[in-house]
């Protein structure tokens, strides 16, 4: 296929495309920056706000993966203007080339932030949370899941909407014990996006949304212990976790959401590779790197 991707030097995208390039995809990498592209590929150095050079971009694509957005940790830089300029009218640009170009397949990249307030008073994330946005981030983005579901529906598009929790670069150990919590892998967000792809070019829904998040071992019945006494849940699924842990000076998060990703897993085959277990044979099995300098006596 051809394949439109937005956002393409973005985190979760520079691991999708060498498997993208690996089955003989050609694709379209658009970005603000300038970046190279595997063979048989070309790159689009453009705004997400120009949809003239969008729509150019997309002719000939058989789907569409669109990533780029500007993030919440942008907020002490950028204004409410700049939020919806590229996230709302962005969306709108990529949704309206698709018509021109008669492109049904896309892949919309979300936010579990999208839930805001709706989480108030639950411990269970899935897509059956309400949506209530707390930040302009999230408000965006709630909007573009709208016109996506409108484009759907009046214009028989083909959408997945992938909900993702944190995948931000950060120190391994950061990111590792955060797969407790709401991190996970960008490789994960990676290989959703393959699978997601898949489904909306072989029309499998209308469309739909995904929460994709790492694999977490915690059941209904693990609350209210595992907030008050989180080392003994840990041990029961991991034993001698957190013993380990404590060799190597990390802390327990607050544990308070149990993340469904049943739907993702059933209808999309999701299967993450980065979780918990892998992060804890990491430390096992990594030494910690040696200091900087030799202390002489």
């Amino acid at each position: 296929m051809k394949i439109l991707i937005t956002g393409a030097r973005g985190n979760f995208a520079t691991a999708l495309i060498p498997a993208l390039a690996l089955e003989k995809h050609q694709l379209v990498l658009h970005d603000l920056e300038p970046m190279g592209a595997p063979d048989g590929s070309t790159t689009v150095q453009a705004d997400i706000r120009d949809a003239g050079a969008l729509v150019h971009a997309m002719r000939g694509c058989d789907a569409v993966i669109h990533s780029v957005a500007l993030h919440g940790n942008a907020s002490e830089t950028r204004n409410e203007d700049d939020y919806y300029s590229i996230n709302v009218t962005g969306t709108q640009n990529v949704l309206r080339a698709m018509l021109l170009n008669d492109v049904k397949a896309l892949v919309f990249s979300s936010s579990e932030v999208v839930y805001g307030s709706g989480m108030r008073d639950r411990r269970v994330m899935s897509e059956e949370t309400p949506c209530l946005p707390t930040h302009i981030y999230s408000l965006t983005k709630v909007v573009c899941e709208e016109m996506c579901r409108f484009y759907a529906r009046v214009h028989d598009r083909n959408i997945a909407i992938l909900r993702y929790g944190c995948f931000v670069p950060a120190d391994w150990k950061i990111a590792g014990i955060g797969r407790l919590t709401n991190w996970l892998d960008r490789e994960d967000v990676a290989q959703a996006n393959h699978l997601a792809l898949a489904a909306v070019v072989a029309e499998a829904f209308s469309c739909e949304e995904f929460l994709i998040h790492c694999t977490k071992p915690f059941v209904d019945e693990d609350w209210p212990e595992i907030e008050v006494e989180p080392q003994k849940v840990l041990d029961r699924y991991y034993p001698g976790a957190t013993e380990l842990l404590y060799e190597h000076g990390l802390s327990l998060p607050h544990i308070h959401t149990r993340y469904d990703i049943s739907k993702a897993v059933t209808t999309l085959g999701y299967d993450p590779q980065h979780n918990f277990e892998q992060f804890l044979h990491r430390l096992r099995t990594e030494p910690d790197p040696p200091l900087p300098f030799t202390i002489s006596a």
